[in-house]
């Protein structure tokens, strides 16, 4: 009896994790579905691209985000940004080419041209040499995500690649495997029963 109770409570609670996991999937797919359609309709009004996520390669924003973290980085009005606000820009220095930075704002100018920004990482001694164009400006970020980088660098590696095919796969297997005993043992127990049902009638004539 008290086996039959732990079998049960552990099925339970296999049952519990299993859903928790499914709706935290869920909830994530669609929040990237959202993510990618909001972009899509931007892009083809024309628009920039309201909503950003990126990994972040460099120490130069610690303690307040780290190497691997990734910044959720929405679109903000240029006259609407202000001092403390942290940046995501494109750098007109080629050293960078086309990687984004986020440093922190420490300086706003308004110019004929528009808004133009200055920068520092919150690691660094002095603010950057470079004044930002507003034109090259992505947004400000309005979440940290810790560590989820590492997830996506290790998903772009070609072990992450066959780590990712390789598990569903085994899991695949694995539920075949356990399905399969499950019907033999259903098989046996039938055949069993066949095999007792046949006996007693010959017991009886018998007597």
């Amino acid at each position: 009896m008290k086996s039959k109770n732990k079998k049960g409570t552990l099925y339970l609670i296999t049952k519990i994790i299993s859903w928790c996991v499914m709706a935290v999937l869920c909830i994530i797919g669609a929040l990237l579905i959202t993510y990618i359609a909001v972009n899509k309709i931007a892009l083809a009004k024309g628009q920039k691209q309201p909503l950003g996520l990126y990994t972040i390669i460099s120490p130069s924003m610690t303690p307040n985000i780290q190497v691997y973290d990734v910044v959720f980085v929405v679109r903000k009005d240029p006259k609407d940004i202000e001092i403390g606000d942290i940046l995501s820009y494109y750098s007109t220095n080629s050293y960078f080419g086309s990687t984004p930075i986020t440093h922190r704002v420490v300086e706003k100018f308004n110019t004929a041209n528009g808004y133009t920004f200055r920068t520092k990482g919150d690691a660094n001694p002095v603010p950057d040499s470079e004044i930002i164009d507003e034109a090259h400006v992505i947004g400000v970020t309005k979440m940290v995500i810790p560590k989820l980088g590492r997830v996506q660098f290790f998903l772009a590696s070609k072990f992450g690649w066959f780590t990712l095919i390789l598990i569903p796969a085994v899991g695949v297997i694995i539920y075949d495997i356990l399905k399969l005993f499950k019907l033999i043992k259903i098989k046996n127990k039938m055949q069993s029963l066949e095999e007792e049902t046949e006996e007693k009638p010959k017991e009886s004539v018998r007597k």
